[in-house]
């Protein structure tokens, strides 16, 4: 059964390896502004090196808000420290190796199988972008079932912002 993710609705469970930052455990100590978690498609697709490349450079925008961010896919260790060196990634939190069976099935995630994308995996997912507040609960949540409608990072915070001063539209 495929898990509705949204506003109010506890997040599922979602702990992973990253390449310079541990484990990660979205459970574990929530900073006071919450989680912004990013899933992304992985290194053969452009839209996702562009997303990576600017969370990377906005980090700072999401931190003094209070917000962690986290980004992760289903690529291999080696590939994500591919992704990472490539892109210059030397802030943002990057992991790897998620099933992509169980992204679809407890965050309702996209799937793509057999892609006809240069260097794409046989079965990848598609983008989510997830707030998960300091409780524990999904503030926003947006699932993509194509690359090309990422929102940018101004309109994330936008969306954050606005979103902690209207709690009410927050309720699932």
């Amino acid at each position: 059964m495929i898990h509705h993710v949204s506003p109010g609705a506890a997040a599922p469970a979602l702990s992973f390896e990253t390449l310079a930052h541990g484990t990660y455990d979205l459970a574990a100590d929530a900073p006071p502004g919450g989680t912004f978690v990013a899933f992304h498609r992985g290194s053969h697709c452009k839209w996702t090196r562009f997303m990576l490349k600017e969370l990377d450079d906005r980090i700072g925008d999401f931190a003094i808000r209070g917000l962690r961010v986290v980004a992760v896919g289903c690529e291999t260790r080696e590939a994500t420290a591919a992704l990472q060196d490539r892109m210059q990634l030397i802030r943002l939190p990057l992991g790897y190796g998620l099933d992509p069976e169980i992204l679809v099935k407890d965050w309702g995630l996209s799937l793509t199988r057999d892609s006809s994308e240069e260097g794409a995996p046989a079965i990848h997912i598609e983008p989510g972008q997830f707030w998960v507040k300091s409780d524990s609960t999904i503030g926003l949540s947006a699932i993509q079932t194509g690359p090309s409608l990422w929102a940018d990072a101004t309109n994330i915070l936008r969306a954050i912002d606005n979103t902690g001063k209207f709690p009410e539209r927050d309720q699932g």
